[in-house]
């Protein structure tokens, strides 16, 4: 099964029923791609059937550019009709959309003593590419901070058990809340899912606020992971079978369930060559060049004015004037782009015939 299957399957159980687990955690953080603006505000709270029937009230098309809000938007009214998930109430929904960051959560409700925490993931807009790859150097980024605050605010007196997660920069979002969130607040979380997202940098992962909640910690990568293996992890995380190869098995539509768990695997030797590519570029360079380098990679794009990787998708010439760009760029960044370059074709070389 996918997550549409489970939903199928056992979407007539309710919580009390059924216990929550990790594919429930996958669904929810899949939920918070979904865009509840004027629905959903800090200050009301829905069932989770009536915010479905009010966003497809007034979107009338499923159709989206990115993948992943597309595909959370079609499990949004998939799950809103199962009594799993159709009572759930959902409140302190959030989006930050700025010139220099992108944040978005979102609370789901299961019962009177559970609730999830769920962080969004990267969308369309190029601020948060940007900031994705500025936790290579920097830390805390933008987003960071307001996962932290989002955490503290909203959860420090309160009287139920928390789970946070969520998909790609999402599950980011949810470790580094997590590590950083107060006493209180830390005092109530059971678990920490990172659903295919980026590590850490070194010195974070060596820290005492990792260590203090490290067993709390889930780490959850298909087996053709590029994303969930940037930046530096500990190899514990849990790998799993996706039913598509490179990049698109990112997307949570395709991890294979079997009964109510995903379905166990080994990390393929494309993504095995990606995380030593990783790991080896990072150690070669430290944060000011890499600084340097993606702020090289941003100005191209902000000097031809793109700010969604939509534009990207849809003007093919865009891209070849991106290119010619590049001719200009430091002689540092050159050098350090050749080595991406040519960590990419050790994984061709490597995998070419897998």
């Amino acid at each position: 099964m996918d997550i549409f299957g489970y939903a199928d399957r056992f979407g007539k159980y309710t919580f009390e029923e059924k216990r929550f687990n990790e594919v429930d955690n996958v669904i929810f953080s899949t939920l918070a791609y979904v865009n509840y603006d004027g629905i959903l505000t800090k200050a009301n709270a829905m069932r989770l059937e009536d915010v479905s029937d009010e966003y497809f009230l007034n979107n009338k098309s499923n159709f989206f550019d990115i993948m992943a809000i597309r595909h959370a938007v079609k499990l949004l009214k998939k799950v809103s009709k199962t009594n799993r998930y159709k009572n759930i109430i959902m409140n302190n929904y959030k989006y930050i959309g700025t010139e220099s960051s992108q944040f978005s959560a979102i609370t789901f409700h299961i019962n009177d003593k559970l609730c999830y925490v769920a962080f969004e993931g990267t969308d369309q807009l190029i601020t948060g590419w940007k900031e994705d790859c500025k936790m290579a150097y920097q830390f805390p980024v933008e987003a960071h901070k307001y996962a932290i605050k989002y955490l503290n605010e909203n959860y420090t007196f309160f009287n139920k058990k928390i789970i946070v997660g969520g998909h790609s920069k999402g599950g980011n979002l949810a470790l580094v809340s997590s590590m950083n969130a107060n006493i209180f607040v830390r005092m109530k979380i059971k678990k920490i899912y990172n659903n295919d997202g980026q590590g850490l940098r070194k010195s974070e992962l060596c820290s005492n606020k990792y260590k203090r909640i490290k067993k709390k910690y889930i780490h959850i990568i298909p087996d053709y992971s590029v994303v969930g293996l940037l930046l530096r992890h500990y190899k514990d995380y849990k790998v799993i079978k996706s039913n598509k190869k490179g990049l698109t098995s990112h997307c949570t539509s395709y991890w294979m369930i079997s009964d109510d768990h995903f379905i166990s695997d080994e990390l393929s030797n494309f993504s095995k060559v990606v995380e030593q590519g990783v790991e080896k570029w990072l150690d070669k360079y430290n944060y000011e060049q890499i600084e340097q380098f993606i702020d090289s990679v941003f100005k191209i794009l902000e000097e031809n004015n793109v700010v969604s990787l939509i534009q990207l998708k849809k003007e093919i010439k865009l891209i070849f004037k991106i290119l010619k760009s590049t001719k200009n760029v430091d002689p540092i960044v050159s050098e350090m782009l050749k080595d991406l370059i040519d960590i990419l074709i050790d994984i061709i070389g490597e995998n070419i015939f897998e």
